[in-house]
């Protein structure tokens, strides 16, 4: 009989093999093409946060939310709204089963708020991205039914940085309230994730490039322009080619906009 724990272990492993090339993969979503972001919509007034590093292998990935928590902050989101959970962790900051569920589901924007979702890890093909405290990956269906729990119908941002992401800027987690960058296309990884490197290319490109009062696809247009260039450094065979999803009814949102008083 296969052991349980081995056989997690395995499809583990599986997933980091993309760990010499990549943090983490179709054509390009058509809302990409069509997201055009010049509306000037109501933003939210404020923010609601879970940021996950799913993977203890390379610190990269506890660096990734840390950054981006640090990021966030600066924006003005409190530190009371944001949940960091990480597999490096242990108690009610480990990226556990039951945290990562909680955390989701009680994400509980007020009127008017958003949710910002940040995930980055290993990732496997057609099977989502690693959470291994929970010896679990995190799928795109089970990421939907958690938000629709958590958010509703508010305005969800969320960020799937590992390989292979691609699939979360697919049904069924796209929907019109909803803006979803990823690493990688469905079928690629991503890369950049190995002891060397502070954050992946992907994490290091959304840290440096997402800036405040951008629309999402202009943040993802200049991430995009700074992932290709580390990936010519690189000469990686097959570029990641990161996706982008913006809901009908988001497309007009800006990145951690403040709405006027």
């Amino acid at each position: 009989m296969t052991n349980p724990r081995n056989h997690w272990r395995r499809l583990v492993q599986a997933a980091a093999l993309c760990l010499s090339l990549a943090a983490c993969a179709g054509a390009q979503n058509a809302s990409t093409q069509n997201a055009a972001a010049d509306d000037p919509a109501p933003q939210p007034s404020g923010w609601k946060a879970v940021l996950i590093a799913g993977d203890l292998q390379e610190r990269a990935f506890d660096d990734a939310v840390n950054a981006m928590a640090d990021k966030l902050a600066s924006y003005g989101v409190p530190r009371a709204n944001m949940t960091v959970l990480k597999a490096s962790a242990i108690g009610p900051d480990a990226a556990s089963r039951a945290n990562v569920r909680t955390a989701l589901t009680h994400l509980d924007p007020g009127r008017g708020e958003g949710c910002f979702v940040y995930v980055t890890s290993h990732g496997a093909k057609g099977r989502g991205l690693v959470i291994v405290s929970a010896l679990m990956f995190l799928s795109p269906a089970d990421l939907d039914q958690m938000l629709v729990e958590g958010c509703g119908n508010h305005p969800t941002v969320v960020v799937a940085s590992g390989c292979y992401s691609g699939i979360f800027a697919e049904a069924p987690l796209t929907a019109p309230n909803r803006v979803i960058l990823t690493a990688a296309r469905p079928d690629r990884p991503s890369f950049g994730c190995n002891a060397q490197q502070e954050y992946t290319v992907f994490d290091r490109c959304v840290l440096q490039d997402v800036e405040a009062g951008l629309s999402w696809k202009a943040a993802m247009d200049r991430t995009r322009a700074c992932v290709s260039k580390n990936e010519a450094e690189l000469d990686v065979d097959a570029p990641s080619e990161p996706q982008l999803s913006i809901g009908a009814d988001e497309r007009g949102l800006r990145v951690f906009a403040r709405r006027a008083p």
